[in-house]
């Protein structure tokens, strides 16, 4: 007696139409993620502040340079604003603005590490030491992240625009998909680096 085949259930695909939404909350519920990421670094900077056990908050001269910290936090706020404006704003260019987030974001990425050769503290050089060289590195590699994203919206709406050029036909939808990409990667980088900006006020200036 041969085995019945099993019953596949139905699955109803999603709406089509549903899919711009979802990427917008997604975006959104990823901004929820990294607050309470980053509030660690926070708390413990407060926390091992206001401690300060042994006198051991900062150990010898722990005074990473202001300049670094500026041309950082400077580069990733202009790659941030302008991709977030092209998001916005029609006139301004997405293909544009992108590339401008991307080449920005990875020279900030790049200074960040370069800045790490020319402390002359480590990371157990007190608990505000331990704290820097945490954030710092995290919210660099995380970035790395948040740029992939942005480059895979730009690499999209670069392709989608050269088979316009050459009238091959875009699938239905593709191109709202993209902008709707674009809508939820600019706002969760203008949310990224406002937490980048947050932690270069507390790291750098408090």
């Amino acid at each position: 007696m041969e085995a019945s085949a099993p019953v596949a259930r139905h699955i109803e695909p999603e709406p089509p139409e549903w899919q711009p939404r979802a990427i917008w909350v997604g975006g959104r519920l990823l901004c929820g993620s990294i607050s309470f990421f980053f509030a660690a670094f926070l708390f413990a900077y407060f926390y091992l502040d206001a401690l300060d056990v042994n006198h051991s908050w900062r150990i010898g001269p722990v005074h990473p340079s202001k300049g670094l910290g500026i041309s950082i936090m400077a580069l990733f706020l202009v790659g941030a604003v302008i991709y977030r404006l092209a998001a916005r704003r029609p006139e301004v260019d997405e293909l544009a603005a992108g590339i401008i987030a991307v080449v920005f974001s990875l020279a900030a990425v790049a200074l960040q590490f370069f800045e790490y050769t020319t402390l002359d503290f480590g990371a157990a050089s007190g608990g505000y030491a331990a704290v820097f060289f945490g954030w710092t590195a995290t919210y660099a590699i995380v970035a790395l992240m948040g740029i992939y994203w942005i480059e895979t919206q730009t690499a999209s709406l670069w392709r989608v625009r050269r088979e316009g050029e050459r009238e091959i036909e875009i699938p239905a939808g593709e191109a709202e998909l993209i902008r709707a990409g674009i809508e939820a990667a600019s706002f969760y980088w203008a949310y990224f680096v406002a937490i980048g900006v947050l932690a270069w006020i507390v790291l750098y200036i408090v």
